[in-house]
């Protein structure tokens, strides 16, 4: 009999142990805490990292300036050109403020030049009798297309320049002319040159006209020569011979 329940209790060990080993595997990890976890032995597929991609940044440009720009060197020849044109006098020193007008004068200059296209220069021979000054014309200029300097013309209101020109009313009566006054109120006054000298591009209207006057003296009747300078198609300036 004894041999028999040593039989069968050896029986039972053999089918627990078999049952044992059809067991899942797991593996143990410790944690920081000094504690046992289990992990599953394969490990998972790790997560996929998402990146945003930053939205792109406006791209702006340059805001347009009409400061004195120290990189432009001038000749003395271009000096004396310039100042002429502005009715300085080179032989004298010159004070910051004219050697500023001198240094615009040329960078306007070049970027008159630098219009190409047929179109940019009818708009801009247009507009130039309403500009005050080359700090507005460089401002103009500097703007990169033409539509965008026609919403400059628009925004600043150029063209109703043209309808306040009352101021030189009195100047047509009295058959003379003022600083800033448009071709066609010289005409007004003292009638059709008799000659019209264009210095450049005759679309940006820098012109010298003549004109000869009898004039009362002492003596009798003589013949005076009168020299009108014009910019843009405004008086900048006159002379007498």
């Amino acid at each position: 009999m004894k041999n028999v329940f040593q039989t069968l209790a050896f029986t039972v060990v053999l089918f627990l142990f078999g049952c044992a080993t059809d067991l899942p595997v797991k593996t143990v990890r410790d944690t920081p805490s000094g504690e046992n976890s289990e992990t599953p032995a394969e490990p998972s597929s790790p997560a996929p990292v998402v990146t945003e991609t930053p939205p792109p940044q406006p791209v702006t440009e340059p805001p347009a300036t009409t400061e004195h720009r120290e990189d432009i060197k001038l000749s003395n020849l271009e000096i004396q050109k310039f100042a002429y044109e502005l009715g300085l006098d080179p032989k004298k020193p010159l004070s910051e403020d004219e050697k500023k007008q001198i240094v615009n004068r040329k960078r306007l200059r070049e970027l008159e030049r630098g219009l190409d296209s047929s179109k940019e220069r009818l708009q801009y021979s247009k507009v130039l009798p309403w500009l005050k000054n080359d700090e507005e014309k460089i401002t103009l200029l500097l703007i990169p297309s033409v539509e965008g300097r026609q919403v400059w013309i628009n925004k600043n209101r150029i063209w109703s320049r043209a309808q306040d020109l009352k101021e030189f009313d009195d100047v047509v009566e009295s058959q003379d002319i003022a600083i800033g006054m448009p071709a066609e109120y010289v005409k007004k006054s003292w009638g059709e040159p008799v000659n019209i000298e264009v210095s450049g591009n005759p679309i940006y209207r820098n012109e010298r006209w003549q004109y000869n006057k009898q004039v009362s003296t002492p003596q009798g009747y003589k013949q005076e020569k009168r020299y009108v300078y014009l910019e843009g198609g405004r008086v900048v300036g006159w002379e007498t011979e």
